[in-house]
């Protein structure tokens, strides 16, 4: 079952969906070793900071967003630093 989550993660990842990627990366990275998936999730991260990624630029003066595209990227934030603080509470464990 373990190995079978980095695989799930690697596959998720070449498939572009990186908010899942990341989310398994972190599982196996308190299973296995923080050190050992660091890589993978900054990389992820970073694929989601690029054009076309979650973190949109603020529209321009006058210019708006239709409220779907505005909760489709509420929602990709909110599971984005619920993910976050699950890792940080993970690294908190260790660290205790």
């Amino acid at each position: 079952m373990e190995k079978n989550l980095v695989k799930r993660a690697h596959n998720a990842f070449n498939e572009g969906d990186y908010q899942h990627a990341i989310a398994l990366y972190q599982q196996a990275a308190y299973q296995y070793g923080q050190h050992l998936f660091d890589v993978n999730i900054k990389i992820c991260e970073q694929r989601l900071q690029k054009p076309g990624g979650i973190f949109k630029s603020a529209p321009k003066s006058g210019e708006t967003i239709p409220v779907a595209q505005q909760l489709a990227e509420t929602q990709e934030l909110l599971e984005y630093y619920y993910r976050r603080c699950q890792e940080l509470e993970y690294r908190l464990q260790d660290a205790g």
